[in-house]
């Protein structure tokens, strides 16, 4: 072979070889760089977890010496009985062999458990000279029982969104009284026993709208009850429970909800009562259709001639055995 040829053969075998070298290289500084940020991610995982782990170890530390949790509401609703409010502090007390150190959390999470609490807006650890007693704040928005649902399993109380509340911590007296000042406050409470001696003679029952008709079965507390009626009874409660005759309405009647019983009688009926004379039947009707397309009178205008009916009589029960108003124009019994 001639030197020309061999020089050549050499020339291309080096080119090979660097070709390979090079794919090797970059293989060998993928592999390096991978290496490396698996190093950093493990490294910041471990650091972490120390850091994790002394925060925990830290708020332990700070809880070591705490033998009682004192949970206290920061604003307690006027409608809430001061029993009522004892009670849920007393739910929100976590149990100090189960929560570590973070007293603050498990609070929070029993709050989020708790029933008669919808929306939870600060849970804050008190600073206080006594290391012995943790002081816990809670600021909370509470749920109001407006309504009661009659059915086979009982009394039940909802709110207006239809949460099943727990039936034995539900307010069934109202005391009105004046203050020093000579404003006129109002203090309720779970059972008349609770009445101070002096305000006896000024309690009243707690009006409740009574719900009829309701046959969806019940939830567990702090659950919304699943009822396509109850919901439209919650809905007509919305409509009258700011009305200067609402205490008159006791019972809102859902049986025909939807038509379910009798699509030409009443899907919606209300009930007013004074005293013991005889109910007069307040014919509602239906609610439009969400998504339009048919004529119904419209709620504003059903609630529109109820009003005038009340001022006009100053009272919109035991006049008339009914008022209806699913017409153009109110209408009502002869007598």
């Amino acid at each position: 072979m001639s030197r020309k040829s061999k020089n050549k053969k050499a020339k291309q075998t080096n080119k090979l070889f660097d070709s390979i070298s090079a794919e090797r290289r970059s293989s060998l500084k993928r592999g390096l760089g991978k290496l490396f940020f698996a190093a950093i991610m493990i490294g910041g995982i471990v650091v972490g977890m120390k850091l994790l782990e002394q925060s925990v170890v830290k708020t332990r530390a700070l809880n070591k010496d705490v033998s009682s949790v004192n949970v206290v509401l920061t604003e307690r609703p006027s409608w809430m009985p001061v029993s009522l409010a004892r009670k849920i502090n007393e739910s929100l007390v976590p149990d100090l062999s189960q929560c570590g150190g973070d007293l603050s959390g498990s609070v929070y999470e029993l709050a989020e458990q708790n029933p008669w609490i919808r929306e939870i807006v600060r849970v804050e650890k008190k600073k206080t000279p006594n290391t012995n007693v943790a002081i816990i704040e809670v600021a909370a928005k509470f749920r109001r029982p407006i309504a009661k649902v009659d059915g086979s399993w009982g009394d039940n109380y909802v709110d207006c969104e239809g949460v099943l509340l727990p039936s034995h911590e539900i307010p069934q007296w109202v005391v009105s009284f004046e203050d020093s000042q000579g404003n006129v406050r109002q203090a309720c409470y779970l059972e008349y026993t609770e009445i101070p001696v002096r305000y006896g003679e000024f309690a009243f029952g707690i009006h409740y709208f009574n719900i009829q008709g309701v046959i969806a079965q019940k939830p567990d507390f702090g659950q919304i009850w699943s009822s396509e009626a109850l919901q439209d009874g919650l809905k007509l409660i919305e409509l009258v429970r700011t009305k200067p005759y609402a205490e008159q309405i006791t019972v809102i009647d859902v049986r025909n909800s939807n038509g379910r019983i009798n699509k030409n009688e009443p899907y919606l009926r209300m009930y007013a009562q004074i005293g013991r004379t005889k109910p007069t039947d307040i014919r509602f009707g239906r609610f439009p259709a969400p998504g339009g397309g048919d004529y119904v009178v419209s709620p504003e205008r059903k609630m529109s001639y109820l009003d005038a009916y009340f001022t006009d009589h100053g009272r919109v029960a035991g006049l008339n055995s009914y008022i209806d108003l699913r017409y153009d124009e109110l209408h009502v019994s002869l007598n």
